[in-house]
């Protein structure tokens, strides 16, 4: 049998460019991430009995204490963190806006539509950037020109000259600043934390980019309720501003490039496509991720309301404590996540949380009492935390640093490019067979997806 050309590709991808040993890796990060030796407490000693080790020890040995001690990583955390403010805000805030300039509840798509659009076009070629450019000023970069145009919205209001030309034209540029900052963003963890403590800052970040974009609609309203709309996007500039701040001061290596000339965007391109699908795991992870975001992320934000309001009889502040519930169960899967210094069989983990998470998203449809659907939806983002964190570990620590900024693309794009298909979808199949009966649908087909994942991807149950 003619081996595959991604199989080959990858194998020549590796030569040239082997990931660093584990402990020079390490050595590098937390060289970037602490600047000195002094700059860390001395570690304590893993062989230490617990019962032995005094209350300062314990909380000083824990992961999640480890891995905030790096100055880099907490800077890089509230850049993090301020960047997703502006993001859980914007939809909600454009949206509002464009309503209110016009009166049209049917332009809400069209706005949704322009601050999602150019992911579809500019994340992939962002992660060549990511890849060939210094990842951390080309986020702050963005944060910036995020900062600018936010800001300009702010003095447009303000001068009283805002229309939905100008609003719409300001959502598609603060797309496109969305589409090129999440890959360079993703893939600088690897590069300032040691890859002991990757598990622990992929969580962390997951942690702090989940909070904050739950709290940035209710920031971003309040604002404009208390300054009006220019103050309300005066206010997303200035976490823009803080965002960039923060990104400045984190020391991110540039990363080594290769000597001659640099290969044409297009060749890089290809050669990240083909280091994801010339790798069995990596390809079914990616598969997956798809999956995921059209029969189980697509519909559940679009169908779990409508189940809450039309057979439940639920009114909307109900309908939204059962998204907090499942961002409860998230926060807490994370912490525990978080707090593990070495988790064995990731990949085992992942596939064994989609088996068990199927059926809990066919119990969002089955529930017969708004109870039980609270009780799904936070088993739901128990098994979320799980998956989120899974899939960026297994990618990043499985991943060399110079592809690292176009595998992240990818990853995006098979979440972002596919859950408005899967929203879509659910809508259209709601109006056919019912919104409960659909989701059970969902359940069932993600259940088959994750079972065959398990019984014959041994590669990815392999994954470390």
């Amino acid at each position: 049998m003619a081996s595959s050309p991604f199989a080959a590709t990858r194998r020549d991808l590796e030569l040239a460019d082997p990931p660093p040993p584990q402990s020079e890796r390490s050595a590098v990060a937390t060289e970037a991430r602490d600047g000195t030796e002094a700059s860390e407490p001395p570690p304590v000693a893993a062989s230490a009995a617990p019962s032995t080790l005094s209350r300062r020890e314990r909380v000083r040995a824990n992961p999640l204490f480890e891995t905030f001690q790096g100055r880099d990583f907490r800077f890089y955390w509230l850049a993090t963190f301020a960047y997703f403010l502006v993001f859980g805000a914007q939809r909600f805030t454009f949206v509002w806006l464009v309503v209110d300039i016009s009166g049209r509840a049917g332009l809400a798509g069209l706005t949704g539509f322009a601050l999602g659009i150019p992911a579809f076009f500019v994340t992939l070629p962002a992660g060549v950037w990511a890849d060939r450019l210094h990842r951390g000023r080309m986020v702050t970069s963005t944060n910036l020109a995020g900062a600018a145009v936010t800001f300009t919205v702010a003095l447009l209001i303000w001068g009283d000259v805002m229309s939905v030309p100008l609003a719409l034209g300001a959502a598609l540029a603060l797309g496109l600043a969305t589409a090129m900052t999440q890959p360079p963003l993703t893939a600088i963890v690897p590069l300032i934390v040691p890859r002991e403590r990757l598990m622990s800052a992929i969580v962390l970040r997951t942690m702090g980019q989940n909070l904050a974009q739950i709290f940035g609609a209710a920031i971003g309203g309040g604002a404009i309720a208390a300054w009006g709309f220019g103050g309300g996007f005066a206010l997303q500039a200035g976490c823009y501003g803080l965002a960039a701040l923060a990104m400045f001061a984190v020391r991110v290596p540039p990363l080594a490039q290769a000597p001659g000339e640099r290969p044409p965007m297009r060749t890089q391109l290809l050669e990240g496509l083909r280091f994801v699908f010339g790798n069995p795991a990596l390809r079914a992870l990616m598969l997956i991720m798809a999956a995921s975001g059209l029969f189980m992320l697509g519909p559940v934000f679009v169908l779990v309301p409508v189940i809450a309001e039309e057979k439940l009889g639920q009114e909307a502040f109900a309908a939204g404590l059962l998204f907090a519930a499942t961002g409860s169960g998230m926060l807490l899967m994370s912490v525990v996540l978080a707090s593990r210094r070495d988790l064995r069989g990731k990949g085992r983990l992942f596939l064994v949380n989609m088996v068990i998470g199927a059926p809990v998203l066919a119990m969002m449809g089955l529930a017969p009492w708004y109870w039980l659907l609270a009780a799904s939806m936070f088993a739901w983002g128990l098994g979320g935390g799980i998956f989120v964190n899974m899939n960026q570990t297994l990618l990043q620590m499985n991943t060399p640093d110079r592809v690292m900024g176009r595998v992240m693309s990818i990853s995006v794009l098979c979440i972002a490019g596919v859950l408005p298909l899967g929203s879509l979808l659910a809508g259209v199949a709601a109006e056919v067979v019912g919104a409960d009966v659909y989701m059970v649908i969902c359940g069932a087909v993600l259940l088959v997806v994750a079972v065959a994942a398990y019984a014959r991807q041994p590669e990815l149950r392999a994954m470390e």
